[in-house]
């Protein structure tokens, strides 16, 4: 509407002569394609920012020290109330299994689906799957934070800080997994039950719609995600 408004105004422009009709679309095609260009390079600085901190080895290693210092401060949170061990234990663990449906479903509905931002890149994880990758390294620490303040503050939900607690030594435990499958050969590890999770995640990034659970399968078998290694391996013999 705009565009046709300043389309009408430009007819008289030229020392008061109209200018022909089919010239005045031209222009104002042009004009919003120059609109969506100019749009699309923003988008463009902003995806090229976003991607330059989340490559960045000084902010993968700072979302490290985050992510670790996270559950820490909301143990000690919990620790300044009156608490027992079954509501501990209780509170702690249903964190850890929210975290859990989370990251499955964060990893296979945003980080693989649709053109946003959150696509390209972990799309340049898979890519570059050695290369260091990681959320700004802050957004872990102010997402519990407010998530914190809602349960506890908000809602006075006993055992919140231990619940926010399991949750975020989910995530960090998360991170750590994820660093080591990236970084450390299979026969390098010690547990058995690791080396399944190394497998897992290797399986994802050859066979991108399945194994989207980092730190457990439980999720890609709820939702029939989950592809054996050897099953794998089987499907790729040729008869």
């Amino acid at each position: 509407m705009i565009l046709d408004v300043a389309c009408t105004r430009l007819q008289v422009a030229e020392d008061g002569k109209k200018i022909p009709l089919r010239k005045c679309r031209v222009m104002r095609v042009k004009r919003k394609q120059s609109l969506i260009a100019n749009i699309g390079d923003t988008g463009s600085i902003t995806r090229r920012v976003a991607q330059a901190v989340s490559e960045s080895r000084l902010n993968y290693w700072a979302s490290y020290v985050t992510d670790f210092t996270c559950p820490l401060l909301f143990g000690y949170l919990g620790m300044r109330h009156h608490w027992n061990w079954s509501s501990v234990i209780f509170s702690f663990l249903s964190g850890w299994i929210v975290f859990s449906l989370i990251e499955y479903s964060v990893h296979r509905w945003l980080l693989h689906a649709g053109e946003g931002l959150l696509f390209r890149l972990h799309e340049s994880h898979h890519h570059h799957p050695e290369e260091p990758s990681a959320f700004f390294f802050a957004t872990s620490i102010v997402v519990l934070t407010l998530a914190w303040l809602l349960l506890d503050r908000a809602l006075h939900l006993d055992g919140a800080s231990f619940f926010i607690c399991g949750f975020a030594s989910g995530y960090c435990y998360f991170g750590l997994l994820h660093h080591l499958e990236h970084t450390t050969r299979i026969n390098r590890i010690p547990f058995r039950w690791l080396q399944k999770r190394w497998a897992a995640h290797s399986v994802h990034h050859r066979l991108d719609h399945h194994n989207f659970g980092v730190i457990t399968s439980f999720w890609d078998l709820v939702f029939k995600t989950h592809q054996s290694n050897k099953k794998r391996e089987r499907s790729e013999v040729v008869p």
